[in-house]
């Protein structure tokens, strides 16, 4: 496989992982560019990449996977956050606070929702 020295001079080492790989993506390459890679790595990890930085610019396959499946969780919890207050807002609007209805579904000032 080669000395740690010629990983590093190759580009064989990723990023985020430290360890050789026979396959790697450039994280400021096409695909990188076309995936977000550094601006993921940025926003998610509690590091930072860019281009003039010393370290390598590649990345893993399995630290690539892991990276895509926090950006997809990442999405998925903003997504249900803005649905969560959308959902509230149309509560909101309806003059019904889901914490001020009693059990029997009604509010001090609201007749009762249908069930």
């Amino acid at each position: 496989m080669g000395s740690l020295d010629r990983g590093i001079l190759t580009g064989f080492i990723c990023r985020l992982c430290s360890e050789m790989h026979r396959v790697v993506l450039h994280i400021y390459g096409e695909e990188g560019i076309r995936l977000s890679i550094s601006d993921k790595i940025n926003r998610y990890l509690s590091i930072n990449v860019s281009r003039s930085d010393p370290l390598p610019k590649t990345i893993c396959k399995n630290c690539l996977e892991r990276l895509e499946n926090q950006h997809r969780l990442v999405m998925r919890i903003e997504q249900a956050a803005l649905m969560l207050k959308g959902q509230r807002r149309a509560r909101v609007g309806g003059n019904c606070y889901v914490s001020l209805c009693d059990v029997a579904g009604t509010s001090s000032n609201n007749p009762p929702i249908p069930k």
